[in-house]
């Protein structure tokens, strides 16, 4: 159990809330958020096709749409993705960007044969459809430093330390770290220990507590690098009807899978370093999960020129397998005596031991020193647990110029309180039984509407597209999250051309958003910086498709 709340403790240590942060809070918006999606021609605007049918985007969207084709349909979506970053910490700006190339969307629809679009009575027949949707992208590099005068990551070590070490002797804890040694292995059971003998944590007396962070009073030259790569993605099936021409409704199911890795590493360079010249701390997070959602939804037409819409898409239940691990490598200013680590009771077979493990050792005039530290790390934490997303509601309108085109709008309620963490895995956190993470969840966001609005404007065989969408902030208005607006804006266009058996289109996509990343934080808030973030996206898409 101690070790589980160490590894809780160690994924939660960033506060501030971002993409890359892999709190389980953090985790659980990531993996639920939507951004535009489907074929290029909805993308260009604004992804809103709520009151808009006769797209491939329908299937993974309000499936009712489907009541509006006429005849079979077959497309595929490659798109290019983008993200760069603009990161300022402690006056210092730094930029990192990540790409892909993958498979936005691909679809094929079956029209009924029974659809006669002139008469005006009883069921006119429907479509089914099967398609591949790429919601989110996580390919992503955030890259910040400075000079820290306040704190280095290793006081935040320390403090965890010391709230493990709280009623308990120095002594008891240095057993625990030498039972990991004893193995003749540099791969421990506990965080601490890892910190303990990378000589980030030192024994101490002051303030009653047993341990400080190395090179306290030195300044920190700190570099923080976050790389991440993954997805979430849907094969969906969905069929519409179409009533009398007039009311269309739908009903769809999607079979969703998760993929998302993590890799953060900090490192710091101490001025005037007495024993520690620096170090380099490695926190990855591997995950995956499979789920499943369903939607349904009703576009009703009065006349030819006005279509309303309502689609209702149920959260996503997932069951997802993470596992997590940290890796330390610590650079010796000087060679450290191995005395400096235990009292002097423990210290008699810490020099073989250590050696066994692969530290550099030396004996001279009957002492012994550390000169090297090899690569430590902790075993891997492995758990399952669930997670169900956000439900969402979406309303919209679309007006029709004949053939000229039409203009579009929808607002989607996305119901981030009610997502739930839960586990029956005995390995798991506890905080996943007793609710404390749901609490978390429920405190830290809100419900939100997003907004998006767009329009086509055709020439003969050419078609105009643009769109504009707004993406609230979720976060609740608390103290930490009050300086920053999160919400995101995305700004789309493209441009169609179609014949009476194919059609191509291309869209460019836009999304800025500003966000914020604390890489730990301290029982002092004023010892500790963060990062504020400036994120760019931009995806270009390209839609083939072909009728039958």
């Amino acid at each position: 159990m101690k070790r589980l709340l160490y590894v809780a403790a160690l994924l939660a240590a960033s506060q501030a809330a971002m993409a890359q942060d892999n709190s389980y809070e953090s985790l659980s918006r990531l993996f639920s958020q939507t951004n535009p999606q489907g074929s290029a021609r909805m993308q260009a605007m604004g992804g809103n096709h709520t009151a808009i049918g006769a797209d491939v985007s329908n299937i993974n969207g309000n499936p009712a749409g489907l009541g509006f084709y006429t005849r079979s349909e077959l497309s595929i979506s490659p798109m290019f993705s983008n993200s760069a970053n603009a990161s300022q910490y402690i006056g210092n700006t730094q930029n990192a960007s990540a790409s892909q190339l993958a498979l936005g969307n691909f679809g094929v629809v079956f029209a009924g044969k029974n659809r006669n679009p002139v008469r005006s009575g009883g069921w006119q027949g429907g479509a089914f459809g099967l398609s591949y949707s790429r919601q989110n992208i996580f390919k992503n590099s955030i890259r910040f430093g400075g000079q820290n005068i306040q704190s280095s990551m290793a006081d935040y070590f320390a403090e965890l330390a010391n709230q493990e070490a709280t009623g308990s002797s120095q002594g008891v804890v240095v057993d625990d770290f030498k039972a990991d040694l004893q193995q003749n292995r540099s791969v421990f059971d506990f965080p601490t220990s890892m910190f303990y003998y990378g000589k980030l944590i030192d024994a101490t007396t002051r303030n009653g507590n047993p341990y400080i962070g190395t090179e306290q009073g030195n300044a920190a030259n700190q570099s923080f690098l976050s790389t991440s790569t993954g997805y979430t993605s849907g094969w969906n099936a969905s069929y519409g009807a179409n009533y009398r021409n007039k009311l269309y409704v739908g009903l769809g199911l999607s079979l969703a899978r998760l993929n998302y890795t993590n890799v953060k590493t900090m490192n710091e360079n101490f001025e005037n370093a007495a024993a520690v010249d620096g170090f380099s701390y490695t926190n990855d997070l591997t995950t995956s999960g499979n789920g499943f959602s369903f939607s349904t939804g009703v576009i009703y037409r009065p006349n030819d020129i006005i279509r309303l819409g309502v689609s209702f898409t149920s959260p996503t239940w997932y069951r997802i397998s993470e596992s997590a691990g940290q890796s330390l490598q610590t650079r010796l200013a000087r060679p450290v005596e191995v005395s400096d680590f235990t009292n002097p009771e423990y210290s008699n077979d810490l020099p073989g031991l250590l050696r066994s493990a692969g530290f550099g050792i030396n004996n001279q005039n009957g002492l012994s020193y550390i000169t090297s530290i090899p690569s430590l790390s902790i075993l891997p934490f492995d758990a399952i647990y669930n997670l169900r997303t956000p439900m969402k509601l979406n309303g919209g309108v679309g007006i029709f110029f004949g053939k000229s085109g039409f203009i579009s709008a929808d607002a989607e309620y996305v119901g981030y309180s009610g997502m739930k963490l839960s586990s029956n895995d005995s390995n798991a956190d506890g905080g996943f039984a007793d609710g404390y993470y749901t609490d978390l969840v429920k405190s830290t966001y809100r419900n939100v509407v997003n907004l998006k609005v767009g329009g086509e404007y055709r020439i003969n065989k050419v078609s105009l597209r643009a769109g504009v969408s707004y993406y609230q902030d979720p976060y609740q208005q608390i103290a930490q999250y009050t300086n920053i607006d999160r919400s995101r804006y995305i700004f789309s266009g493209g441009i169609g051309y179609k014949t009476s058996n194919f059609y191509i289109d291309g869209a460019v996509v836009h999304g800025q958003q500003t966000t914020a990343y604390t890489p730990y934080i301290l029982a002092d808030a004023t010892a500790y910086a963060s990062a504020q973030i400036k994120n760019k996206t931009t995806n270009a898409i390209l839609t083939i498709g072909t009728y039958f």
